[in-house]
């Protein structure tokens, strides 16, 4: 193992168990929960072999019945569940059972489902709040999806018992109703979706086949796991953490879609009442909070200094400052910051997309660093903590530069942020040109329903700009090509470039941990001011072109 792995790994560990330690302090002790998660973790030891998207769907296309775990606050975790329903729609008649409506409930599920109640009428008749305190958004789209495309969905959740006893209950509920499902519809496909420690064999899945032997009736069923953290540092050991999909057993694999810190963050979060710790990136692409919940930006800056051997000199992290959504003053504190007066517009424009950003500036001649965030997400602060040790490196900028230098120079900025993010979170993703087209094609047949037609926009620029640097690096070709988005003053050049960096930056990071790109030469980038005439242009394409043989990673 390399000493740049090794060092990952062990940033990776670090930030697991802090935040695992957090949540800890903040429940009291449950013995029923705990005995629970061990006989989870008992069917969790080990795994057979490295798989893939297409084998976990075949194996779900075949089954009868699929069990999907579930991390509630995960935001990441039912986006998995959204995904491979769109995969499967076509090729089978599905049923959803969901744990996060009570059967009690089923006739205002269906009115709902039939379009006779409307969203907040449904929300109020079910008790949703209390029934269920996880946050609507992160679910709508899959319920959404099943009234798009005729699915039914039946409510398998029942009200709680007290300790070990009540969960089996619960679990034993849950398995009536998905049995009787099952019986009702011969030849259509059975998807449950329920809490993580619930799908293990010897859980729910034990309940519905008990009550299924009893009737002579044999099934084949599936188990879906999502991020097992101890799964997850095995595959470390073995140099496979880069994987999405493993396989467990003939009948259960396991998705990895974020890294077990960041998966625990969500929970913190969520006890927090704050956003989910997963966004795709920068808004439709992809605080509460005290920064004693989870990891400080100061402390990942100084992580990403210390792996990427860059010095902060001793009173950088002190001169910066870290602002969060529930500081109401933050908006009047920045109007009256003479220093930033110029930036006004381009801050609202952020604060109105909910992203995160980094101010530089010099305060009594000395240099400070402001950084906002929207909420406590862990991506988005890995982001910014890098660009904050990119400025400090690099000093603050005082060339004018022309549109097309400023479009590459935020290019290469924003390639450095998010390549300085996977160190804290690998599972980051970033969209390939493969991706786009894909996205395109969806929009085209109306299976992609997003609201913000800046999306479409940018992946044609973006499979443009591909096109015409395979074929020249003549800057005069590019500044032809696409004057028209340099010269433009919306947010559209910073959207195109912010993803033209994140697509670099993902791909830098795979090629500098397999030892296929110097760590010096990303020093010297964090270290170079790309003020020159054209060369940040040049670094782009300088990197692209070592980079082209790179197999990029894709998102599950």
């Amino acid at each position: 193992m390399s000493r740049l792995r090794q060092e990952l790994i062990q940033i990776q560990k670090r930030n697991y168990w802090k935040n695992v330690r957090l949540v800890r302090d903040s429940l009291e002790y449950n013995s029923a929960v705990e005995t629970y998660e061990k006989e989870y973790f008992d069917y969790l030891k080990d795994y057979q072999g490295i798989s893939t998207k297409a084998e976990l769907i075949k194996k779900v296309s075949g089954a009868d019945l699929v069990f999907h775990g579930d991390y509630h606050t995960l935001r990441q975790s039912q986006r998995c569940i959204l995904r491979i329903l769109r995969e499967i729609q076509a090729k089978r008649e599905i049923i959803l059972c969901l744990e996060m409506f009570y059967g009690m409930d089923q006739r205002y599920i269906n009115a709902f489902m039939d379009g006779e109640l409307s969203e907040g009428v449904f929300i109020r008749k079910i008790d949703y709040r209390k029934k269920w305190p996880f946050s609507w958004q992160n679910w709508s789209p899959i319920i959404y999806f099943c009234q798009d495309h005729g699915i039914p969905i039946i409510g398998i959740n029942s009200n709680p018992g007290e300790g070990l006893g009540g969960i089996r209950d619960r679990d034993r509920y849950s398995a009536k109703m998905i049995a009787k499902t099952l019986l009702k519809n011969p030849g259509k496909l059975i998807y449950v979706v329920d809490g993580d420690f619930h799908v293990s064999p010897n859980h729910l899945p034990n309940e519905v086949e008990q009550l299924l032997l009893l009737l002579d009736v044999q099934i084949r069923s599936f188990i879906i796991y999502q991020n097992a953290e101890n799964l997850f540092w095995k595959m470390c050991e073995q140099g496979k953490e880069e994987s999405d999909v493993i396989r467990i057993s003939d009948n259960s694999f396991c998705v990895m879609n974020t890294m077990p810190a960041n998966k625990v963050q969500s929970y913190l979060n969520w006890l927090e009442y704050s956003e989910d710790a997963y966004y795709p990136v920068h808004g439709e692409w992809g605080e509460d909070s005290s920064e004693g919940s989870g990891l400080s930006v100061q402390d990942i800056a100084s992580d990403l200094a210390s792996i990427l051997k860059l010095d902060l000199y001793p009173q950088a992290l002190e001169q910066l400052n870290v602002y969060y959504a529930d500081n109401l003053d933050f908006m009047d504190l920045i109007h009256d910051m003479p220093e930033v007066k110029g930036k006004i517009r381009l801050i609202k424009e952020k604060l109105k997309s909910g992203e995160g950003f980094l101010l530089e500036y010099a305060q009594e001649g000395k240099d400070a660093y402001l950084i906002y965030l929207p909420n406590s997400n862990l991506n988005m602060a890995a982001e910014e903590a890098a660009h904050f040790v990119n400025a400090v490196c690099r000093g603050r900028l005082t060339a004018d530069l022309s549109l097309f230098d400023r479009f590459y120079w935020n290019v290469i900025t924003e390639c450095l942020g998010f390549f300085g993010s996977k160190f804290i979170n690998e599972k980051r993703k970033a969209h390939s040109e493969n991706s786009l087209r894909r996205l395109l094609g969806q929009m085209k047949r109306d299976e992609y329903q997003k609201a913000d037609s800046m999306i479409p926009q940018v992946a044609r620029f973006i499979l443009q700009h591909y096109a015409l640097q395979h074929q020249t690096g003549n800057p005069e070709e590019f500044y032809r090509k696409f004057e028209p988005q340099y010269r433009n003053r919306s947010i559209l050049p910073l959207v195109f470039s912010t993803q033209l960096g994140y697509m670099l930056g993902n791909k830098l990071y795979y090629a500098v941990k397999k030892g296929r790109f110097p760590l010096t030469k990303i020093r010297s980038y964090f270290k170079d001011t790309f003020e020159e005439t054209g060369k940040a242009f040049s670094c782009y394409l300088e990197i692209s072109h070592r980079l082209k043989e790179m197999k990029h990673i894709t998102q599950f």
